[in-house]
């Protein structure tokens, strides 16, 4: 992905970082993983933790084996910053073939080494040992080498965290998650709905009680109507008749069959809310189908955790209980963090 190559580290968000050689780098929060944002944002690109043995984890973004197989480079990113770490991974130490491909995680340790003179990076990882692998279908995953419009990420909401253009720059990152979804998070489907229809057909029962629709004798007369002019319009050509002749009668078509475009219309509408086989036609719908008030945040902030490692949300939610106590709220605030 162009859009997601790794940015000069000079142009990386501002972060509190320990440069001391007490503390060389920070792990993150509940585990023992050590931020890729600790390691390259330091003043000297990382070059001073040259020696230090850690434990890295994240996301693929590029991937290449070199030296006929022996060994691979990985472009890894955990979301703590924009930048990837290079690591390079032996192939007797894990199949080459299954780390690779873009948008595989992978769980890391090895050596950090100053890599060889005229490179751009500052500092790389050897691994020794391979934690954990979660494999990807190169073929099915969806975010290709290249430069992606926010149009087409729009249709692949899940995996926009994992590039630069949506992306984090912070340890713990905040995540506003939507009040109005499709996801029934919970499962139990007490949820409050979101829907125009009820409204729209109210406003269609009083259209037609103050303009009843077109009976079909009013149609076939519209249609009748555009038949005479259409045929006016024909004599008048073949007669080689005038052209302010010929554009005046063209333009009573042209009103003829706008008028039978409206009756036709007007036609079609029926009281009540829209149905197809028996069941409420929610395509529609203001959505194009059934939305609701979330009762949790957690689905949308479980993509971004899938990105960016480490995230919260805090924000309101809703259930449709009917159970009216003291311990059953219909709306409350819930903070969750993964």
């Amino acid at each position: 992905m162009a859009e997601d190559s790794a940015p000069p580290v000079e142009q990386m968000a501002l972060a509190s970082l320990n440069d001391g050689v007490s503390t060389p780098f920070a792990k993150a929060e509940f585990s023992d993983r050590v931020l890729i944002r600790t390691i390259l944002s330091r003043a000297d690109g990382g070059a001073g933790l040259a020696g230090q043995t850690v434990k890295v984890g994240g996301w693929v973004k590029t991937g290449r084996e070199q030296g006929k197989g022996s060994f691979a480079f990985l472009e890894l990113n955990d979301g703590s910053c924009p930048a990837n770490l290079q690591v390079i991974v032996d192939a007797a130490v894990a199949p080459l073939g299954q780390i690779v491909p873009t948008g595989t995680c992978v769980n890391v340790e090895g050596l950090l080494k100053l890599p060889p003179e005229g490179t751009k990076q500052r500092v790389e990882l050897r691994v020794e040992k391979v934690h954990h692998v979660g494999p990807v279908d190169p073929a099915k995953y969806p975010l290709p080498k290249t430069r992606l419009t926010l149009e087409f990420l729009r249709d692949i909401v899940h995996f926009r965290p994992r590039t630069n253009t949506i992306s984090v720059k912070h340890s713990f990152l905040y995540i506003h998650t939507p009040i109005v979804t499709t996801s029934d998070c919970e499962g139990a489907d007490e949820m409050f709905q979101v829907i125009t229809l009820i409204s729209d057909a109210e406003k269609v029962e009083k259209e037609l009680i103050k303009n009843p629709p077109p009976s079909e004798a009013d149609i076939e007369a519209a249609k009748a109507v555009v038949k005479e002019k259409g045929e006016a319009v024909a004599q008048l050509k073949s007669a080689k008749a005038g052209k302010a002749e010929i554009t005046a009668s063209v333009a009573e078509l042209d009103k003829a069959k706008e008028n039978l475009s409206r009756l036709e219309e007007r036609s079609k509408l029926k009281p009540g809310i829209p149905q197809k086989d028996g069941k409420i036609d929610y395509s529609q719908d203001f959505f194009a189908h059934q939305a609701f008030l979330t009762v949790s945040g957690q689905l949308q902030v479980e993509t971004y955790a899938c990105a960016v490692s480490s995230v919260h949300t805090f924000g309101p939610t809703f259930r449709a209980e009917h159970s009216h106590t003291s311990r059953h709220l219909a709306e409350f605030w819930w903070w969750s963090l993964k």
